[in-house]
């Protein structure tokens, strides 16, 4: 009762944070996992960051990354997760810009019945940023949820950047289609 007390609104232990630089300068990632209690009579929002500053220039960057949600009713009555208004639960930036958002659509909440669990997980397969990812960069992964009175989620995401090289073939394609398009303007000059 004592520890309830002295935890005030609610309390999030990270249970597992990383980021680090993998294959040299070629691709940072940040993994972030965490227990969040909220200890009050009313529901809470939280919002977690977790960031690393790149040590290599990437170039344009692409990736993926991952969000899984695992929510218990603690106190019975059935407890909830979900997104704080428009606010995407998970939301990542290279730089200052935003790259990709995951947020539960069906279902919009992520429920669990009395003093059962509730579970939710969605990945975004790799894809081109379309940003730079230079030396001393931020990259950033941001939660920001909803959790039900007197209850418990666990939270984990990943986010990885990569230096974005397009496939040899999607290259040969692009360079091929403007020709045509170049050649066609051409004949129209004459």
């Amino acid at each position: 009762m004592y520890l309830q007390k002295g935890l005030g609104k609610g309390f999030a232990v990270p249970l597992f944070t990383a980021a680090m630089i993998v294959s040299g300068a070629n691709a940072a990632l940040v993994s972030y996992s965490t227990v969040v209690t909220n200890n009050t009579l009313s529901e809470q929002t939280y919002e977690l960051t977790k960031s690393f500053t790149l040590t290599g220039g990437l170039g344009i960057t692409g990736g993926s990354g991952s969000l899984a949600i695992l929510v218990t009713d603690i106190r019975g009555g059935g407890a909830y997760v979900k997104a704080s208004g428009i606010n995407a639960i998970y939301t990542s930036f290279v730089n200052g810009v935003q790259v990709a958002t995951i947020t539960p659509t069906i279902p919009a909440t992520i429920t669990a019945s009395q003093f059962g669990q509730g579970s939710y997980s969605q990945q975004f397969a790799s894809k081109n940023y379309g940003v730079l990812g230079n030396i001393n960069d931020i990259i950033q992964t941001k939660l920001k949820f909803i959790l039900s009175s007197g209850d418990q989620a666990v939270i984990s995401s990943t986010f990885e950047v990569v230096a974005f090289t397009p496939a040899p073939g999607a290259l040969a394609l692009i360079c091929i289609a403007s020709g045509f398009g170049l050649r066609g303007r051409r004949r129209a000059s004459y």
